[in-house]
């Protein structure tokens, strides 16, 4: 992308006609502040252009750094480019990168069917309707940990997750109250399945005391709770990309799995969960994307940088 800084800070064109003509269109695209680079667009923020090498440091760092979460290559793409990064090559870097991780590999899913088609689910506001499961077994950790309970907003697709050493309804009583309606309010519905836990005497006089609507799944038709049923296989796959042989070492990474799935790009609502909740996009471990402050502008979701 030299050819076109150089084009933009001096009007260097090449001599063919043909190839200045298309370099004079390409640039239009195109903006230089401060000396930096920068691609723009009509719905998108100012990005600024990396080269190569400091792309594959970014997606590094995305894929498994500190908070890495060993996404997917789109995903892996999809959040350089929220973080205001560009460069011609990121998505195929993100797929050739993926395809050299070896965990990536070992316990990718291996499609057998094409994909079934979303199903719209309707939350009328934002941490009102909750759907909740456990996953069990898991391999036994400290303090003979061997299950968790997993709650996921349907509005924002919010996780929230805990590890248990028993299941029982106070155990879940005191998960609804701690992780839910202290963080983010009483909520309006709550999902779950027919386990005992969930349909104990316990359970439903707290929900009734809080006047939370408690509906249950039907057995024969467990996708009704589909939301927190595909959010189970995520994270059970996120935490065998991170253990590899330390299984019961799985408490400890609980959280990073849950930021994780928090911080990645969502096909149902073009959103991650944390943008959604929170209104502001996460901060990336590595060089923050430093444009002038008359060049920034806070939006509910996103970052839009305009010129003044």
């Amino acid at each position: 992308m030299s050819h076109i800084y150089l084009y933009l800070t001096n009007g260097t064109l090449p001599k063919d006609k043909a190839q200045a003509r298309k370099l004079r269109y390409r640039s239009a695209r195109y903006t230089v502040i401060n000396d930096v680079l920068y691609k723009r667009g009509y719905t998108t923020p100012y990005l600024k252009c990396l080269t190569a090498e400091q792309g594959d440091y970014v997606l590094r760092e995305i894929h498994n750094g500190v908070c890495g979460d060993h996404s997917g290559s789109r995903s892996l793409a999809y959040k350089a480019f929220r973080q205001g990064y560009f460069w011609p090559t990121m998505h195929q870097d993100g797929n050739s990168l993926v395809k050299r991780c070896d965990k990536c590999q070992h316990f990718g899913n291996i499609p057998h069917i094409p994909a079934e088609p979303l199903t719209p689910i309707v939350s009328p506001w934002p941490f009102a309707q909750w759907g909740l499961d456990l996953i069990s077994p898991m391999p036994q950790g400290k303090g003979q940990v061997k299950y968790a309970v997993v709650a996921v907003d349907y509005f924002t697709k919010w996780v929230e997750a805990e590890p248990l050493a028993t299941i029982t309804a106070a155990k879940i009583e005191d998960f609804v109250w701690t992780h839910i309606c202290c963080r983010f309010g009483i909520p309006y519905v709550i999902i779950t399945d027919n386990g005992r836990q969930f349909d104990s005497e316990l359970f439903r006089q707290f929900c009734t005391r809080l006047k939370i609507n408690l509906f249950f799944a039907s057995p024969d038709h467990p996708q009704s709770n589909g939301q927190v049923e595909a959010i189970n296989k995520i994270v059970k796959k996120l935490l065998k990309r991170q253990l590899d042989k330390a299984k019961g070492a799985w408490p400890e990474k609980l959280p990073e799995a849950l930021w994780a799935i928090r911080t990645s790009y969502r096909t149902s609502t073009g959103e991650t969960p944390f943008s959604l909740a929170f209104g502001h996009l996460r901060t990336l471990r590595g060089e923050p994307n430093s444009l002038p402050k008359n060049l920034r502008k806070r939006t509910w979701g996103a970052t839009v940088y305009t010129v003044y």
